[in-house]
């Protein structure tokens, strides 16, 4: 159905911020997997004693996504200009994002 991939950001003093990646079944979304998904990483993080979670390339043009984590509490970060290289070969803006657990 979907999964996550959770992960330190960095190393060091910035050890305490992790990062993670989502992915949902195209024919499933809409199902409020990718929030299960979230909320379930967000407190697994929390449980392994990391202190933010941190989003680094939240594509602008994915609106569930970015409608998700207003919802959830993130912060925004500004925005990349052209950080993501699209499968089509263009370049798409990118918003970081961040939530203290």
């Amino acid at each position: 159905m979907g999964l996550y991939i959770l992960h330190p950001n960095n190393v060091g003093r910035c050890g305490h911020i992790c990062n993670a990646s989502y992915a949902v079944k195209s024919g499933l979304r809409g199902l409020h997997i990718g929030e299960t998904l979230v909320t379930h990483c967000m407190a697994k993080a929390k449980d392994l004693g990391f202190g933010i979670l941190q989003f680094n390339a939240v594509v602008k043009t994915n609106a569930p996504a970015l409608h998700l984590y207003k919802k959830l509490g993130f912060t925004q970060l500004g925005s990349i200009p052209g950080g993501f290289h699209m499968k089509d070969g263009r370049y798409e803006d990118i918003i970081p994002h961040y939530i203290t657990l």
